[in-house]
C-alpha cells in the first residue's frame, strides 16, 4: 500500500527542472518537429538500409534519415570521419537540448551524464572482425584514430571536450532504462551541489546484423509486419508480435529551478522523483518461456509514487514502456491495473514507441522527452496500432487517439531486456 504520509527526506530536489530537449529521431529531429510527429501520429518505421538484414526473421527497423552531423555542429563533417553512429546521434541531440534551454552557466558547472545500453559494440565488432580476417601473420593493430572510440565512455569524452562542459562527467549503461536512470542521477548530482546544470543524453543505434541475431534469438522482435512496417510496433494489442529495433537519441538540460527563472529558460517540466528496482533472485532469464512476475514494476511504481509525494489518483498520464513485447506489455499492464484501476483511478496510458519502436537508451530519452512536450502542450499523443487491446488492459484508459487533456503530473516507465529491473520516472508540469 502506498503510505498517506511519505517520508519527505526521500524525494527529489524541488528545484530539479528541465530547461531544453533534443530529439534525434525517426520521427524527425528538433522539438518542433519532434512534437509535430508525435502530435499527428507519424511513425518512423521502415525497411532497415543502415545494414544487411540477410538471415534475419525481422527486417524493419526506425532509422533516423539523412542525418548529417554537419547540421548540428560547425566542425560536424569533420567529426562524423571518426565519430561511431550513437556518438553522432549524441551530439546532434547535445547541440540541439543546450541552443533549446538557452544554455548560461559556467563550464566548471555543467555535469554531464551520458546513457547507452550498447555504446559503440558495433564499431567494436568491426574492429575485431578486422583483425581476425588478416591474412597476415601479424595481425593488423586497430586504427589508434579509433581505438578510442571502442570504449562506452567515449561518448561523455567527445562530449565534454566539443561542448566544454567541466563538471562530473558520467556514463550509465543499464539497458534501455539508462536514460531515466540518468536523469536520476543528474538530480543527485545537483542535490549534492556538484554541479547547476547537467546535460542528460541517451544514444543508441541498434541496427547491426549480431544485434538483429541477438534479438532474433531471443524471439523479442516483430517478424510478421515486414511488408507492413507501419502496423510493426503495436504496444498492448492482441496481434502485437515483438518489438521494432531502431536507433535515436535525445538530451535533457536538467538544471535548478531558480537559477533558470532568473536567466527566462523555458522550463518544461519538474523531475519529482526517478527509480530503479533489481527482480532479484526470483527472475531467471530463458528467452522462450520467462517467469515474467508484474511485482517488480509494482513496486517500481509505488516507490516511485511515494518519493514524488503522489497518490494514485494524482497521476494523469502514464508515458508506458509499451514497447509491443508479447510479454512485457502484459507484465505491464498488470501492473498498471493493481496501481490505479484497482484503487478508482484511470490516468491516460499512452506508448510513443508505436512510432519510435526500441532502441535502448534513445528509446527512454526520447520518451521523456515526449512526456515534457506532453506536458507542456497538454497533448496526449496517440498509441498506434491499437485495434483490439489484451485482456490485461481491461479497465485502463488506452489513448488511441490525440488527446487533449488537462495534466500535471505523468509516470514515465521502462522495463529492462530480459525483466531484470525496472525503472520509473514522475515528471510534473509547474
Amino acid at each position: 500500500m502506498i503510505p498517506p504520509s511519505p517520508d519527505p527526506t526521500r524525494t527529489m530536489p524541488a528545484d530539479a527542472v528541465v530547461t531544453g530537449v533534443g530529439p534525434v529521431s525517426a520521427i524527425g529531429s528538433g522539438r518542433a518537429d519532434f512534437w509535430k510527429s508525435l502530435r499527428k501520429g507519424r511513425h518512423g518505421f521502415g525497411p532497415i538500409t543502415r545494414c544487411s538484414t540477410e538471415g534475419s526473421s525481422s527486417t524493419i527497423g526506425a532509422e533516423v534519415g539523412d542525418f548529417d552531423l554537419a547540421d548540428y555542429l560547425p566542425r560536424g563533417r569533420a567529426l562524423a570521419r571518426r565519430l561511431p553512429r550513437c556518438v553522432q546521434l549524441a551530439m546532434g541531440a547535445t547541440a540541439l537540448a543546450t541552443q533549446d534551454a538557452r544554455l548560461d552557466c559556467a563550464p566548471d558547472r555543467i555535469g554531464l551524464v551520458v546513457a547507452t545500453s550498447l555504446g559503440s559494440l558495433q564499431e567494436t565488432l568491426e574492429a575485431y572482425e578486422s583483425r581476425s580476417l588478416t591474412s597476415s601473420s601479424q595481425p593488423s593493430e586497430v586504427d589508434p584514430a579509433k581505438a578510442f572510440y571502442l570504449f562506452n565512455h567515449s561518448a561523455a569524452c567527445v562530449i565534454s571536450a566539443e561542448f566544454d562542459f567541466r563538471g562530473p562527467m558520467l556514463t550509465i549503461s543499464t539497458g534501455c532504462n539508462s536514460t531515466l536512470d540518468a536523469i536520476g542521477v543528474a538530480s543527485m548530482l545537483l542535490q549534492s551541489d556538484q554541479a547547476d546544470a547537467v546535460i542528460v543524453v541517451g544514444t543508441d543505434s541498434e541496427l547491426f546484423p549480431a544485434i538483429l541475431a541477438a534479438l532474433n534469438s531471443a524471439g523479442a522482435l516483430s517478424t510478421s509486419y515486414n511488408d507492413q512496417p507501419e502496423r510493426a510496433s503495436r504496444p498492448f494489442d492482441q496481434a502485437r508480435d515483438g518489438n521494432v529495433i531502431g536507433e535515436g537519441a535525445g538530451a535533457l538540460v536538467v538544471e535548478r529551478q531558480s537559477p533558470a527563472t532568473d536567466r527566462g529558460a523555458p522550463i518544461l517540466a519538474r523531475l519529482a522523483a526517478q527509480v530503479t528496482r533489481a527482480t532479484g533472485r526470483g527472475r531467471s532469464y530463458r528467452a522462450h518461456k520467462p517467469n515474467a512476475s508484474a511485482e517488480p514494476l509494482l513496486a517500481t511504481m509505488e516507490e516511485t509514487l511515494r518519493r514524488a509525494r503522489w497518490a494514485p489518483r494524482d497521476v494523469d498520464v502514464v508515458n508506458a514502456n509499451g514497447s509491443s513485447s508479447v510479454i512485457y506489455d502484459a507484465v505491464e499492464a498488470t501492473a498498471l491495473s493493481r496501481v490505479f484501476r484497482d484503487r478508482g483511478c484511470t490516468p491516460a496510458v499512452h506508448s510513443v514507441k508505436s512510432m519510435l519502436g526500441q532502441h535502448g537508451a534513445g528509446s527512454s530519452a526520447l520518451q521523456l522527452i515526449s512526456a515534457c512536450l506532453s506536458l507542456k502542450h497538454q497533448v496526449v499523443p496517440a498509441t498506434l496500432n491499437l485495434d483490439d487491446p489484451d485482456p490485461t488492459c481491461s479497465g485502463l484508459d488506452l489513448v488511441r487517439n490525440p488527446r487533449d487533456l488537462r495534466a500535471s503530473n505523468t509516470l514515465v516507465q521502462a522495463i529492462g531486456f530480459g525483466g531484470f529491473y525496472h525503472s520509473a520516472a514522475a515528471l510534473s508540469a509547474l
